[in-house]
C-alpha cells in the first residue's frame, strides 16, 4: 500500500458527498483518488485509480445496486470495500458480507472514528463499526449466515433486492418459476429471515 490510504468515494448524494470530502481533506495519511455517483461508474473508477478502499452505500440511483457493485468490485481487484450505510439490521449486515464486503460502516459513526476503520480495513482488518468500538467479524459470527449462498442463489437474491417478481426472475435467468422458489425458500434459510418481506424492507 502506498504511504496515503487512496480512496474511492461512491455516493449520490451530493450533501453526503460533501460531508465525506470535508472529513478526509483534514485527515493525513489519507487521499480521497476518485468520485463516482454510479455503479458503473464506479467499477470503471476501480479499475483504472486502483484505490485502496473503497466507501459506497448501498442505494445507488435509487436502487440497492451497492451490493452488486460491491460483489463486483471484489471480483476484479483487491481493493477493500466498505459499505456505509445508515441501517444496520442482521439481515443488511449479512447481505453486504455475502457480497464480499471487508466492514460495514454506520453512518452514525463520528468522524474520527470513521477514519481509525477505515485504516483499519485498509491494513486487512474485517469488522463492523456500528457504534463506537470496530469489531472484527470473528467476534460478530453469530450475526452471519455460516451458509455461503450459491452463484445462483446471489443472482436472484440480487434480483429480489431490486423487487422483480418470482415470474420476472425466471424469465430473466431462463429458469422455472419453480424453481426460483426452490432457492428463495434456501436464501431465506441461508440468511435467517422467515419471508421475503423481511428482505424486502425498505431500509437500506
Amino acid at each position: 500500500m502506498d504511504e496515503y490510504i487512496k480512496l474511492l468515494l461512491v455516493e449520490d448524494h451530493p450533501v453526503t458527498l460533501r460531508g465525506l470530502q470535508a472529513i478526509f481533506l483534514e485527515r493525513s495519511g489519507i487521499e480521497v483518488s476518485g468520485y463516482a455517483s454510479s455503479a458503473r461508474e464506479a467499477l470503471k473508477s476501480t479499475v483504472l485509480l486502483h484505490p485502496d478502499v473503497v466507501v459506497l452505500p448501498i442505494r445507488l440511483g435509487g436502487t440497492r445496486s451497492g451490493i452488486e457493485l460491491c460483489r463486483s468490485i471484489k471480483s476484479v481487484c483487491t481493493a477493500k470495500v466498505v459499505v456505509f450505510t445508515s441501517f444496520t439490521r442482521n439481515i443488511d449486515i449479512q447481505v453486504a458480507i455475502l457480497a464480499g464486503a471487508d466492514a460495514l460502516i454506520s453512518k452514525a459513526t463520528e468522524p474520527e472514528e470513521l477514519v481509525d476503520a477505515l485504516q483499519l480495513v485498509a491494513s486487512g482488518r474485517r469488522g463492523l463499526l456500528l457504534g463506537q468500538r470496530f469489531t472484527p467479524l470473528v467476534d460478530t459470527r453469530r450475526l452471519i449466515s455460516t451458509e455461503t449462498l450459491t452463484h445462483r442463489e446471489n443472482e436472484i437474491l440480487q434480483l429480489v433486492m431490486e423487487s422483480h417478481s418470482n415470474p420476472t426472475i425466471a424469465s430473466r435467468l431462463g429458469i422455472e418459476v419453480s424453481t426460483v422458489k426452490t432457492h428463495m425458500r434456501n436464501i431465506l434459510r441461508k440468511l435467517g429471515v422467515d419471508t421475503r418481506r423481511d428482505l424486502l424492507a425498505d431500509t437500506w
